[in-house]
């Protein structure tokens, strides 16, 4: 009688995954769940939270100084809160001339729409910054505050009633922040041009047809105003104006174009100085020879 050979057939499957050794997070949908049973049986790699688990941490992170929640699309329910301009701050500026609103020993030298956004909310107010927004006479230095000193009627904080009084409040707290900007006196004033009117040139007269005189225009007397200017040193543009200032990047071509022309000049005042090798090579291959002239007397 022959022996059959018993044919047996092992089931050898890779794709067996090994219960996890702990509970899992609730990944819910989103959750890598197959990714998650791996790393439960290794040892070696580090272990991977869920979005559930309190101590996840997501891997983008927004650059310093921006935050997304905090961006507003629509400001809407912003329109009707106080607008801040940095000029009107400014103890550069004219008073009552619809620029600086505070008096000058309330002012700062240097105001940026960051420190009033910040001193705004250290008064307890509701703040939305714009930093894209600037006035028309204070181009360089961009930015706009929007400051919430009313709701429904009633005052946000019962120590500013008015209008002129939060400027000023907002001044003080820059001045206790930043005591450098704070104007002191005697102020340096600087006078600016004159300003007088053209007198206009008197129209020809034509052929044949008499004109009476045109009277001369009355000349202005010469208009002058004293603005007091900063003390010196001056602090570098970069923290004078806002940093999405466009001032910043003319201000550093001209400094480099400044830079230039100073060391083209002074590479020409050392060429000029007497003893100096170049000179005397100059000065010996410019030299030439003094011809003669002959004059032949036939006699």
């Amino acid at each position: 009688m022959s022996r059959r050979a018993a044919v047996v057939e092992e089931f050898d499957d890779d794709t067996d995954l090994p219960l996890p050794s702990r509970p899992l997070p609730n990944t819910g949908s989103s959750g890598p769940l197959l990714q998650e049973l791996h790393i439960s049986d290794d040892d070696d790699d580090y272990a991977r939270p869920g979005p559930a688990s309190p101590h996840a941490q997501p891997n983008f992170r927004p650059p310093s100084g921006v935050n997304p929640r905090n961006t507003v699309t629509d400001i809407t329910p912003y329109k009707n809160w106080t607008c801040i301009y940095p000029i009107y701050l400014d103890a550069k500026r004219a008073y009552g001339t619809g620029l600086r609103r505070v008096p000058r020993p309330n002012a700062i030298w240097w105001p940026l729409s960051k420190d009033i956004a910040d001193a705004a909310t250290s008064l307890g107010l509701p703040v939305l910054h714009e930093v894209g927004k600037s006035h028309p006479r204070d181009w360089e230095n961009p930015g706009r505050v929007r400051v919430q000193w009313k709701k429904d009627g009633r005052l946000v904080n019962p120590m500013l009633k008015t209008k002129k009084l939060l400027l000023q409040m907002i001044s003080e707290r820059i001045q206790l922040e930043k005591p450098q900007l704070k104007p002191a006196p005697p102020y340096i004033f600087t006078t600016s041009n004159p300003v007088s009117e053209s007198t206009q040139p008197a129209p020809k007269p034509g052929k044949g047809k008499t004109t009476k005189p045109v009277p001369t225009p009355k000349q202005n007397k010469p208009r002058t105003s004293a603005l007091p200017s900063p003390p010196e040193p001056h602090p570098p543009l970069s923290s004078r104006v806002s940093v999405y200032s466009p001032a910043l990047v003319s201000g550093i071509l001209v400094d480099a174009v400044k830079a230039g022309m100073a060391a083209q000049a002074q590479e020409a005042a050392s060429g000029a100085q007497p003893g100096l090798p170049g000179q005397q090579q100059g000065s010996a291959g410019g030299m030439q020879k003094g011809k003669r002239k002959v004059v032949r007397v036939r006699g």
